[in-house]
């Protein structure tokens, strides 16, 4: 069999995928001065489900003055067992690509009891153990305002309580 190959540059990062026979080769490389090339070697045994989901606008890097980078609309996200542990990747990926379709019908031909794509987007995630995107974004907002907001409540507190 000829490996089925896969790749994508967008804004921050590039991604390959190459499956053959009997293993998935994931290479992952950020564009930021210090982020180094990452490669997921895995015996196609080791992968535990994958799943397709829509990125947001915010993964796309939407903005009120920018479309963002429409050169990806989904996350491919895959979960794999190394060692005893069970890790998770997110990839972003253009589920409309010929070369990406292909990947995936392998994919699914060759590992069907990982896949999840027959599942709604939130199942398989939870199915992943991944948060959604949008859930994250949430919290993070929270954070990044409600950190803020309770130090200032604290000190306004403690200067009317201590005078």
């Amino acid at each position: 069999m000829t490996p089925v190959i896969y790749s994508l540059e967008h804004t921050t990062a590039t991604v390959s995928f190459v499956l053959s026979e009997d293993r998935l080769i994931v290479e992952t490389k950020g564009k930021g001065a210090l982020d180094k090339l990452q490669i997921i070697r895995l015996p196609l045994s080791a992968i535990k489900n994958f799943c397709l989901v829509p990125v947001t606008g915010v993964q796309q890097l939407q903005t009120f003055r920018s479309a963002g980078d429409q050169s990806y609309n989904s996350e491919f996200i895959f979960s794999y067992h190394e060692g005893r542990k069970v890790k998770t990747k997110r990839v972003f990926v253009n589920s409309s690509d010929a070369a990406f379709d292909r990947l995936l019908t392998e994919l699914k031909r060759k590992c069907p009891e990982a896949s999840l794509l027959h599942l709604q987007p939130a199942t398989a995630l939870n199915q992943v153990g991944v948060v959604a995107a949008t859930k994250a974004m949430r919290v993070i907002l929270a954070l990044l305002i409600g950190i803020p907001v309770l130090i200032a409540l604290v000190f306004i507190i403690s200067k009317i309580v201590h005078g």
